[in-house]
């Protein structure tokens, strides 16, 4: 007489917890992979917009659509001929306001007690010129520094929205970025496979029953 085969596998309980695992891993990866919560996606953005912070005229573009960029990579360059030639006035300026001063306060000091209040009025005059003359030129500066627009993440430029020679105002979005980012796909392939293993388990735990 033949013997009768037993197919129950010990322990099936294991294999529905298993399951139970799988699926909610499932259900956990298909919510980060298709409905990302905002916080998730201030983390993951799906596109990187690059603005710049100052207004002007795009002189030159260094990239294409579908190219890839790194972080900080310079994407495109602003004109710049304007600013330059009022910092250099500006840096005259300074330097004018700056002689100007030592040369009063030379005058204050050779004078010392006897130095009359005209003149301790125009040392402080000069000073406060020097002052405004030395902040104009780290306010250029920076100016001068922002008009190239660097890429603020790794990725792919997907859209370019401006031509060479129009104006742009600070804040536009110029160019949108597919950051370097495996987080949604590799959600999804998790969303995937614990479909797969949860099945797998299931079907495990109500075979060997």
């Amino acid at each position: 007489m033949p013997v009768k085969r037993d197919y129950r596998v010990k322990g099936t309980k294991d294999f529905l917890v298993l399951a139970a695992i799988f699926f909610l891993l499932c259900i956990w990866a298909i919510k980060d992979a298709w409905f990302p919560s905002q916080r998730v996606l201030e983390k993951h953005p799906r596109e990187v917009q690059a603005a710049y912070e100052i207004d002007g005229t795009v002189q030159e573009i260094l990239v294409g659509e579908g190219d890839k960029i790194g972080k900080e990579q310079v994407l495109a360059v602003l004109r710049t001929d304007r600013i330059e030639e009022e910092y250099e006035q500006v840096t005259l300026a300074y330097t004018d306001a700056k002689d100007n001063y030592a040369r009063l306060n030379e005058a204050v000091k050779s004078a010392g007690a006897q130095a009359d209040e005209a003149l301790r009025a125009e040392l402080e005059s000069a000073a406060a010129a020097m002052e405004t003359n030395l902040a104009e030129l780290k306010e250029l500066r920076i100016r001068i520094d922002s008009a190239e627009l660097k890429a603020p993440s790794a990725g792919r430029i997907m859209e370019i929205r401006i031509g060479l020679h129009e104006p742009v105002e600070a804040g536009q979005p110029i160019f949108i970025i597919d950051p370097k980012d495996h987080f949604y796909l590799f959600n999804k392939s998790l969303s995937i496979l614990s479909f797969f293993l949860f099945w797998v388990f299931l079907g495990i735990h109500l075979v060997g029953r």
